[in-house]
């Protein structure tokens, strides 16, 4: 008995997993994303970069404790999810308002990049106000 040998199904089996594999690798988002090519270079930032850039902005609202960002294409326009912890006397209405014009600029002015999609502001806890003593 060979132990190398493989019946029909398990062939088919193997090949659809590594093609499967293949697949999601050549699907996966890049990890940085190109800014500016020209004759002199390359300008890129990182996914990560660009999430602790949306998130640091995020985290200068007295309103807010911490932020998570995730940044998406989708239909060629960049979207941008925020998941927010925020404070008790947190202006949520306020907040939302000042993320999207702010998280606009970034994009605009910072990264020259213009092609922007919806700013989604998903608030998923909220804590409480640190002790002063």
């Amino acid at each position: 008995m060979d132990i190398l040998q493989f019946t029909t199904t398990q062939y088919v089996l193997l090949t659809s997993t590594i093609v499967l594999l293949l697949v999601l690798l050549y699907l996966r988002p890049p990890a940085t994303l190109t800014l500016s090519t020209d004759e002199k270079g390359r300008l890129s930032i990182s996914r990560h970069a660009l999430h602790r850039l949306i998130e640091t902005c995020c985290e200068q609202l007295r309103g807010v404790a911490s932020a998570r960002a995730a940044v998406s294409r989708r239909g060629g326009k960049f979207a941008v999810t925020i998941h927010l912890k925020v404070r008790p006397n947190a202006k949520l209405d306020a907040i939302q308002g000042y993320l999207t014009q702010e998280i606009g600029d970034i994009f605009r002015e910072n990264l020259g990049i213009g092609a922007i999609g919806p700013v989604e502001v998903k608030v998923i806890g909220v804590t409480p106000e640190p002790a002063t003593f």
